[in-house]
C-alpha cells in the first residue's frame, strides 16, 4: 500500500509526532510513505525524526515557496518542490491523510 501525508502544522504542534509514528509504523509494516510538508510544515524538516525517516525510505517533500517565505535551509534527501508535487502525491497513493 502506498501512503501519502499531509503535514502543515509546525514541529511543536502534536501532529507533528503522530505523523512521525504513522510513518515509522507504516515503513515498517513494507508500506510506501510519502509526506508533503507545507505552511509552517517546513520547519519540520529540521527535526532529526524526519532526516531518520527519509534514511528508511520516506519520501518527502516541501513547498519550495513556503521554504522560501520563511527562510528555511535545505536538507540533503529532501525534495524542495511546488504543489505540483503535493497533487502527484496525493494522486499517486491507496490513502492520503492530512494534518493542519
Amino acid at each position: 500500500m502506498k501512503l501519502g501525508i499531509l503535514l502543515t502544522t509546525s514541529p511543536e504542534n502534536e501532529n507533528t509526532s503522530t505523523v512521525i509514528s504513522i510513518s515509522r509504523a507504516a515503513g515498517e509494516q513494507g508500506h510506501e510513505v510519502s509526506i508533503f510538508l507545507m505552511y509552517d510544515g517546513v520547519y519540520n524538516v529540521h527535526k532529526k525524526e524526519f532526516v531518520e525517516l527519509v534514511e528508511k525510505g520516506v519520501n518527502i517533500a516541501v513547498c519550495a515557496l513556503n521554504v522560501e517565505q520563511r527562510k528555511v535551509n535545505r536538507i540533503d534527501g529532501i525534495l524542495f518542490g511546488s504543489q505540483y508535487d503535493h497533487a502527484c502525491i496525493a494522486n499517486g497513493v491507496d490513502r492520503f491523510i492530512s494534518f493542519g
